[in-house]
């Protein structure tokens, strides 16, 4: 997986120029680079990488990981001198110094790999969840013209799918357009207040 967009925060401005070096060897886009776990989060929530690449010996590095961790929307590459316990799925791969180039670029295909799986399945859930919303919009809304229309369930479809077609707007805005109006319809069975 070619042209990940990577940020690389180290303390070490030898340590950032080694990482960055190898990944861009291997064909990645270097986004950012920062000394410290502030300015790697400033990165990240401005540049939207694909791959952090986090020294976690460096000021804050720590905390910048567990807030990514907890985030969980980018892939997470920790490099430092002790090994660390993943608290979260979102470490796709730990490093130790001095940086192994094999390591690295292993680490960061896998996390790269983890986070387009991540973002198709969010992408999927998204749609069926709108689809969802649309049958429960469609149900309801069908229910309303069968008991207003005195029409069979087929037929009550039928038309919400013709006015769908007829003004070329989803299924779903038609059946909201139905409920909405049929919420402000006045209720005859409401009593006039005194």
């Amino acid at each position: 997986m070619n042209g990940v967009r990577i940020t690389v925060s180290a303390g070490s401005a030898g340590v950032r120029r080694n990482i960055s070096s190898i990944l861009a060897a291997a064909g990645h886009l270097i986004v950012g680079e920062a000394d410290n776990g502030p300015g790697a989060l400033r990165l990240i929530q401005s540049l939207q990488p694909d791959v952090a690449v986090i020294d976690i010996d460096t000021p804050q590095g720590i905390s910048a990981a567990r807030m990514l961790e907890e985030n969980g929307q980018i892939g997470l590459v920790l490099v430092g001198t002790h090994p660390r316990r993943a608290q979260n799925t979102t470490i796709s791969g730990q490093i130790l110094k001095p940086v192994n180039d094999a390591a690295l670029l292993t680490a960061v295909e896998f996390a790269a790999a983890g986070q387009s799986r991540l973002r198709k399945m969010a992408d999927q859930l998204a749609k069926m969840k709108e689809t969802l919303e649309t049958r429960k919009a469609v149900e309801r809304a069908k229910g309303i013209l069968m008991e207003s229309l005195g029409i069979p369930e087929t037929e009550a479809f039928r038309r919400i799918q013709q006015q769908s077609m007829n003004k070329r707007v989803a299924l779903k805005q038609i059946a909201e357009a139905i409920i909405t109006a049929h919420e402000f319809k006045p209720n005859e069975r409401r009593t006039a207040p005194r």
